[in-house]
């Protein structure tokens, strides 16, 4: 089976706080492709980061981006735990697009945390 995720950073409204879910804007990985979106599909799926950044490797539930990468001011961790289908008008604005490294090792994480 051949499995891609095609990433994109942007920022994200994710108000209100639910219980583990986070309450407010962040950037986020888009993870699933473009073609669902343009096919009308009126919701991605996202992982949020957060600057709270483990200090132990915590792979596959975290993977760091580094500061500076989609525009990023700090170092952040990716939480592939917390997959997420969000609605696209709560989508701001595009950050970027992580480099193949960074997604190749987004997409073993979500693999290994999924067990696929």
């Amino acid at each position: 089976m051949k499995w891609t995720v095609g990433v994109h950073d942007s920022l994200v409204d994710l108000e209100p706080r639910v219980g583990i879910k986070h309450g407010k804007q962040r950037p986020c990985l888009a993870i699933q492709p473009s073609e669902f979106g343009e096919a009308g599909l009126e919701s991605t799926v996202v992982l949020p980061l957060t600057t709270k950044v483990s200090r132990a490797d915590a792979f596959p539930l975290r993977v760091r981006i580094p500061a500076g990468t989609c525009g990023l001011e700090r170092d952040s961790d990716v939480l592939v735990g917390q997959i997420l289908a969000w609605d696209n008008s709560l989508f701001h604005w595009e950050l970027g697009i992580l480099p193949d490294g960074l997604i190749e090792q987004v997409a073993a994480a979500l693999k290994d945390f999924l067990d696929i």
